[in-house]
């Protein structure tokens, strides 16, 4: 049977690293990380969650199920939930897990037993899958909901106000003499790109300014890709909007590389703007003025939240909606409209 050393040895790591892995650590190199998982899935290798277990005494462990680590809001909420756990004295347990596999109960029943959890957060789109609930309450699992559509009685939610950040966005953008602005929504079947969307339409309204035509409404689902080859359509019409409102970071990122393969200068030219903060944001330039989602509070709130569940027992008296401040964070990529429009 191999060991954790067989997998160092073999990945040319250290066992700390190999550690880091299994633990769901997301300071370690993707490559790496990527390198580490693929090992252990030739070799078999399976960890040993009882000497896991022991190594960290009589700490609770909280779960979270990532359907797509590589996308920057889960990446950032997973570093948050990391921090927050580390202060509240618990261990994180990350698994990969998507509910469009048709053995996802074998696979979820595996791997509560295995990680001796009860306790789990869900993220959007895994929190408004009924079924992946049901199952949960079931088990006995008490849940966090994180962003979810719609409120569960047996569990508790922790969001922001998505539509009323995105109208204060959209406001900033109106104020700064914009009102040629364009919008790239996110996925149709979440419940953010409607209230992200909505949030936007309101801004023009409360200002008594009509809504931009159709052109300038595009459809997007929240994938760097995706707001690639749409934004690029968007910018080859005639007459240009002045600021382009993305629908996350990743597509307002895929928005800026669209605009300089054009020769647009951002923010003299066209100014963009995203929603969610994530690290990418600052990673590129110019880097974003964006939505600040408050990552850490969230876990935080979460976790506290079902300590207080569990030890309650689920009383009657437990708030199950929590809504947390966000905050608008202003950057390079935004300024006055180049057109003069007031």
């Amino acid at each position: 049977m191999a060991t954790i050393y067989d997998i160092a040895k073999r990945a040319e790591v250290s066992t700390k690293t190999v550690s880091r892995v299994i633990n769901g650590d997301s300071k370690v190199k993707l490559s790496t990380r990527e390198l580490i998982l693929e090992i252990m899935r030739e070799m078999n290798f399976k960890p040993n969650q009882q000497a896991r277990q022991l190594r960290l005494g009589n700490k609770s462990g909280i779960g979270l199920l990532l359907e797509d680590p590589d996308s920057g809001y889960q990446t950032r909420f997973q570093s948050a939930m990391l921090h927050a756990a580390m202060e509240a004295g618990c261990y994180l347990s990350v698994e990969l897990f998507s509910h469009l596999k048709g053995d996802w109960k074998s696979h979820l029943s595996r791997y509560i037993k295995n990680s001796n959890i009860s306790d789990i957060i869900l993220l959007p789109t895994q929190c408004d899958f009924g079924p992946l609930r049901d199952f949960l309450r079931e088990s006995n699992v008490n849940c966090a909901l994180i962003s979810p559509t719609n409120l569960d009685s047996d569990f508790v939610s922790i969001a922001m106000d998505e539509r009323q950040a995105a109208r204060e966005i959209t406001e900033y953008l109106i104020n700064m003499g914009h009102r040629k602005i364009a919008h790239i929504s996110g996925h149709p079947d979440h419940s953010a790109s409607l209230l992200r969307r909505q949030g936007f339409y309101e801004a023009f309204e409360m200002h008594n300014l009509p809504r931009p035509r159709d052109e300038y409404i595009v459809q997007g689902d929240f994938l760097f890709k995706t707001g690639l080859k749409v934004s690029e359509e968007l910018l080859k019409i005639s007459d240009l909007p002045t600021a382009i409102f993305a629908c996350n970071d990743e597509t307002a990122a895929a928005t800026c590389s669209a605009a300089h393969k054009r020769g647009l200068r951002i923010p003299e030219d066209i100014t963009i703007v995203g929603f969610d903060d994530v690290y990418l944001a600052t990673a590129i330039w110019p880097p974003l003025t964006t939505v600040r989602q408050p990552y850490l509070e969230m876990a935080r709130r979460a976790i506290k939240l079902l300590s207080n569940m569990r030890e309650k027992n689920a009383s009657d008296d437990v708030q199950l909606r929590h809504v947390l401040p966000y905050s608008i964070i202003e950057r390079e990529s935004s300024s006055l409209s180049p057109r003069g429009e007031i």
